[in-house]
């Protein structure tokens, strides 16, 4: 039985010919091992290959499927996902420190802005204890070197209860010493008076009395209307008032060595 060429339009006429008049293979030149059909399927297979290649690459092209990359490309590209993952964490880092100095930096500003309200507040504090204290002082200190700033006066029953602050203006350089006098005017049996008023004095027995149940205190002056200060001094204590004698006011005086450096009157109501 005879073959049949493969693709009888790449078979030269010439060996068709000899076939078919009944040629042996060697004189019509294609046998089963002739070099020539090997070539020309080599050619048709580089040829596919070719198409298929070019058909591939078109698809791949169309569909969009990711080119195939080399082991030194893979390599470079994890290299560079290393170092941006570092360059991320460093980041991280630096905002991290940024975020607690800035907090740092909100609780001292909070800190600072309590101080300056603290500060304001005892400033108002101060300026308020100058004014008062401005008020207390003369004038003229050249006038009245020491002055009755307050003087109050009020019944105790047979009794008056007083509360003196004295203050000296200017910049005294020693202590003043004097005396507090006390004089009411008033009416006795009908008749208006001027009397002195001294200190109520309690008897020894009460005294003693007095010391055993209540606490130890400062010991007082033998002199209760003495005064000794350098810029001021409060002075309190009790008056006697004779009896039948009805107070309508009081002078208080400030005498030091029998000069009298100041005085106020206090009335006393009916």
């Amino acid at each position: 039985m005879k073959r049949r060429p493969l693709f009888p339009a790449l078979v030269p006429r010439r060996l068709r010919r000899g076939a078919a008049l009944g040629a042996p293979p060697e004189v019509a030149g294609l046998s089963t091992g002739s070099p020539g059909r090997v070539v020309v399927l080599l050619v048709l297979l580089a040829l596919g290959a070719a198409l298929g290649t070019g058909l591939y690459e078109s698809a791949r092209r169309l569909v969009g499927v990711a080119p195939q990359i080399s082991a030194s490309e893979l390599a470079q590209l994890r290299a560079e996902n290393q170092r941006l993952i570092a360059d991320n964490e460093r980041l991280q880092g630096s905002l991290a420190a940024s975020e607690s100095r800035l907090a740092i930096e909100r609780a001292a500003k909070d800190q600072l802005a309590a101080d300056l309200r603290a500060a304001q507040k005892e400033m108002g504090d101060m300026r308020n204890d100058l004014a008062f204290f401005d008020q207390l002082i003369p004038m003229d200190p050249r006038q009245a070197q020491v002055s009755i700033r307050s003087a109050e006066l009020e019944r105790q029953g047979a009794l008056l209860r007083y509360r003196v602050l004295l203050m000296r203006g200017g910049r005294p350089s020693g202590e003043f010493t004097g005396r507090l006098q006390f004089s009411a005017s008033g009416t006795r049996a009908g008749t208006a008076a001027t009397i002195d008023l001294h200190p109520f004095l309690v008897s020894a027995e009460a005294g003693e009395a007095e010391s055993a149940s209540a606490p130890a205190t400062a010991p007082s002056l033998a002199d209760p209307l003495a005064l000794r200060f350098r810029q001021y001094q409060r002075a309190e204590g009790t008056l006697e008032v004779p009896a039948g004698f009805v107070v309508r006011s009081v002078t208080v005086r400030v005498v030091e060595g029998g000069v009298v450096r100041s005085q106020s009157t206090v009335n006393l109501p009916a």
